[in-house]
């Protein structure tokens, strides 16, 4: 390229240079000079009654809404109580200054609370009351009053509660030795079903088992005098460690009940 062909090529500017001041580094600009600096204009605030009003206005809006959102909510379906499928119960107290009586279920072994009727004698523990949806088998309790828990019950009715659920087993035994004690295997390779009794070792198990042989117990009083043990004690006791804590598994109430006639 030649030399005059090189400085047609050159862009030669046609404004001002721009000259650099020390303003630009720091992003302030330098006001004119002589220049009016003019009075900054005071904005309007708003009339004080504006805001409250506004205010209200919201709150009111969000009551409507929320109001609309409770109205179009469905009402929750109510859950029966599990006590409706009870048929009978066994009474652990009948406190006769509160006319209360503390019973619990035979088909789940639910504790419950019971109104007696009026004019009834002191219901005596282990006794057998009816609670089911038929009024005319009531002989004794007038209304069912809802479930109860372990940690609610005094400490008396605690203590005679073992008592009652073990009658109701001795009174049962058919189903219970058919049910589990004649039934009962090996959960593992180093536990069986029978040492989920209260005090029963691999070794009172395997003399249980050994004892039961082929043709299995015939009775509970069989099976104590076999195994040198309270077989209804401690299935009873079973029950109420079940009952006290619902994380215990395998749960012997929902495999072994209700009792079948």
């Amino acid at each position: 390229m030649t030399g005059a062909q090189r400085d047609r090529n050159i862009k030669i500017g046609s404004g001002k240079k721009k000259s650099t001041s020390s303003n630009e580094s720091t992003g302030w600009s330098r006001p004119a000079e002589g220049r009016r600096e003019s009075a900054p204009v005071q904005k309007r605030s708003p009339p004080p009654s504006a805001s409250p009003r506004r205010n209200n206005d919201n709150r009111r809006g969000n009551s409507n809404k929320q109001g609309a959102r409770q109205g179009n909510r469905s009402p929750r379906p109510q859950q029966d109580s599990p006590l409706m499928e009870e048929q009978w119960a066994r009474v652990i107290d009948h406190d006769l200054t509160n006319n209360v009586v503390v019973a619990v279920s035979e088909s789940k072994l639910l504790l419950c609370r019971l109104k007696p009727k009026a004019g009834i004698d002191q219901l005596l523990v282990t006794a057998r009351v009816y609670i089911g949806d038929d009024s005319s088998k009531r002989a004794h309790i007038a209304q069912v009053l809802g479930m109860t828990n372990l940690g609610r019950l005094a400490n008396h009715i605690r203590a005679d509660l073992p008592l009652v659920v073990q009658i109701f087993i001795e009174e049962n035994e058919k189903h219970f030795i058919a049910a589990f004690f004649n039934v009962a295997g090996n959960m593992s390779l180093k536990q069986h079903a029978f040492e989920l009794l209260q005090g029963v070792g691999n070794k009172k198990a395997m003399q249980m088992v050994e004892a039961r042989g082929s043709s299995g117990f015939e009775s509970l009083a069989g099976l104590n005098e076999a195994c040198n043990i309270d077989a209804g004690e401690l299935l009873a006791k079973r029950f109420l460690s079940e009952l006290d804590d619902r994380n215990i598994q395998p749960r012997l109430l929902d495999l072994l009940l209700p009792v079948k006639a």
